[in-house]
């Protein structure tokens, strides 16, 4: 059973408004962790909103998304079109509402206190042929609107399941289709973790299933990690946006998809060492593609010890490959001890707590990120 599911009913229990309820609302504005689509409308007066408004959507896919504003008063409200995901409400850094596949639907949160609020909708589940929309946050009066949070500190995650967090909250590594759904809890993978931890926004870019140059059984040939990250939804169709974002540390967890079976007839490399040497040159490519996108940025590659350390080794070499053609504040972690006891040998939430506490000891060196900073 997936975390926070005791809190769905409190979803059923909150009320569905009607446009007319909302006529006298105001739009928050928002910080957004993620790649998004922003759309901007027009709302005109009496429809939903006393006065003409730029009404604004953001379509998402990527995993761990989320969208967090600020407010005084007592209440707010969110609008969410999403009958895919499961979204967290967080109110104050407390957990207010699981809503599980909500569809279209607007949520209202009363009795609040008095002062300053902070509310967050924050995407838990993975989809990768669907995508969600988000209609905003509002409150009652214009005087209830404050600027959105901001952040001094940055981290981009790049990588695949283990970097979502594929059933984690699950009780073995027996799973359906149904149940990694269920139990794919992204907000309590090590990415999200690590970043809360220093206070940090953050970016999830990752894809279950999606290698270097391989994906996993050699699926979907050239639909690849490197090549999904120059977009932000995955059917290709938007590019990535040229936003702003620049973070502090960049942490890719790539090649387990590469290396985790056996070739198959008809994939394009003849042998296995062909393959070491493909995916050598790409990740170095895409390692630079990396610093040229973030001048400033530390970037950490990180890879498990298993299949008898294929993957770190070429995860090594890579990186050495990448050093040695220019790439520097460079470095390579690898990870050992988890129990992979999550669906379909995955990290389960031990390892969850293993790897972020890895990683926060790693980037706590760094002089942006060191206690007291």
């Amino acid at each position: 059973m997936p975390m926070h599911r005791a809190c769905v009913f409190a979803f059923m229990a909150a009320t569905a408004l009607t446009g007319a309820a909302l006529a006298d609302s105001v739009p928050l504005q928002m910080f957004v962790g993620g790649r998004v689509v922003t759309q901007v409308a027009k709302v005109e007066s009496g429809s939903w909103f006393k006065a003409d408004v730029d009404q604004t959507s953001y379509t998402y896919q990527w995993p761990g998304v989320y969208f967090e504003a600020a407010f005084t008063g007592d209440s707010v409200d969110a609008k969410v079109n999403d009958d895919q995901n499961n979204l967290y409400v967080w109110v104050d850094g407390v957990h207010k509402l699981t809503l599980t596949r909500p569809g279209k639907a607007t949520v209202s949160l009363k009795d609040l206190g008095p002062g300053r609020h902070i509310i967050r909708l924050e995407k838990a589940t993975e989809t990768q042929a669907t995508t969600g929309r988000f209609d905003g946050f509002f409150v009652p009066d214009a005087a209830n609107a404050l600027p959105p949070p901001s952040y001094s500190h940055r981290i981009e995650f790049i990588g695949d399941s283990y970097t979502i967090g594929y059933g984690d909250t699950s009780r073995g590594q027996v799973c359906t289709t149904d149940d990694v759904r269920d139990t794919t809890d992204t907000s309590l993978a090590w990415p999200p973790i690590v970043a809360k931890h220093f206070g940090a926004a953050y970016r999830i870019n990752a894809y279950s299933g999606r290698g270097i140059v391989r994906n996993y059984n050699g699926l979907a040939a050239g639909d690849t990690l490197p090549y999904l990250y120059k977009f932000t939804l995955f059917d290709h169709s938007v590019p990535a946006a040229d936003d702003g974002w620049t973070p502090d540390v960049v942490v890719v967890g790539l090649g387990t998809n590469d290396f985790s079976t056996k070739l198959n007839p008809g994939e394009k490399w003849a042998s296995r060492d062909a393959l070491h040497a493909d995916l050598i040159r790409t990740y170095a490519d895409f390692i630079k593609s990396l610093r040229a996108k973030y001048p400033d940025a530390h970037i950490i590659m990180m890879a498990s010890d298993g299949a008898a350390n294929e993957i770190a080794d070429n995860m090594k070499a890579a990186a050495a490959l990448a050093g040695s053609e220019g790439v520097a504040d460079l470095e390579t972690l690898v990870f050992t001890g988890l129990d992979w006891q999550a669906c379909h040998g995955h990290p389960s939430l031990k390892d969850e707590a293993l790897l972020s506490k890895l990683v926060i000891d790693r980037v706590s060196l760094l002089p942006k990120f060191a206690p007291g900073s």
